[in-house]
């Protein structure tokens, strides 16, 4: 037993100071992000024109439709690109463009993602995307306003006005690249897009939650 304890007090020890170690790592890294600022400013003026591309890894498509009433069902797409030039006149000449990858649709239901993906709802084999395209800015506050855009699946075009929420620009602390940020919700009819399998299942709004950051193109 002796021996037994002798062999086991140097890894205890070991241990204790690989504990040590780890939890010194972790508070400096604390730290590091403890001293970082947030240095978004809201004013529209401060963004300096030019071409902003998304940043897929700060970039969230979020979306519900009623589930027979049960509920408000919600899904995302994992993959979007797109672009915005901001030009020297200001958010009010802006133009936008997204592209929303139809094969990255996510309901945490692999069997209920692949029909999604299938020609009976999105066709994603002869629609790889969804496009959105919007160059209407209309002012509702500060730092809110409506953005006017089609969006569009395959020969089908539908009106989408976004309600948009400007959060402001800056310098990412951590990446050190030119930051745009912006909230977005919207509706829009999925019939109008020529995705009218399951109804009395499924209902026709869908309703969009978009999160997406834009960095300076380099």
């Amino acid at each position: 037993m002796a021996a037994s304890s002798m062999t086991r007090a140097p890894l205890v020890r070991w241990g204790a100071w690989l504990g040590v170690g780890l939890a010194i790592i972790a508070l400096s890294a604390c730290a590091a992000l403890h001293g970082l600022t947030r240095q978004q400013d809201r004013a529209y003026a401060s963004v300096p024109p030019g071409r902003y591309v998304i940043d897929p890894r700060h970039c969230s498509v979020i979306f519900s439709v009623d589930h027979l009433g049960f509920s408000d069902f919600t899904m995302r797409f994992d993959r979007v690109a797109g672009h915005l030039r901001w030009p020297a006149g200001g958010i009010a000449q802006a133009t936008a463009q997204a592209h929303v990858d139809t094969s990255s649709i996510d309901t945490n239901d692999a069997e209920l993602d692949a029909a999604l993906r299938s020609a009976t709802m999105l066709d994603g084999a002869r629609h790889p995307t969804i496009d959105w395209s919007a160059s209407g800015w209309q002012p509702t506050g500060r730092d809110h306003g409506d953005l006017a855009g089609v969006l569009a699946l395959g020969r089908y075009r539908e009106p989408l006005v976004l309600h948009v929420r400007f959060n402001g620009y800056g310098v990412d602390p951590v990446t050190g690249k030119a930051t745009l940020g912006f909230s977005a919700t919207g509706s829009f009819s999925r019939a109008r897009l020529g995705l009218r399998a399951w109804p009395g299942f499924v209902g026709d709004v869908v309703h969009l939650r978009i999160e997406a950051e834009f960095v300076a193109a380099s």
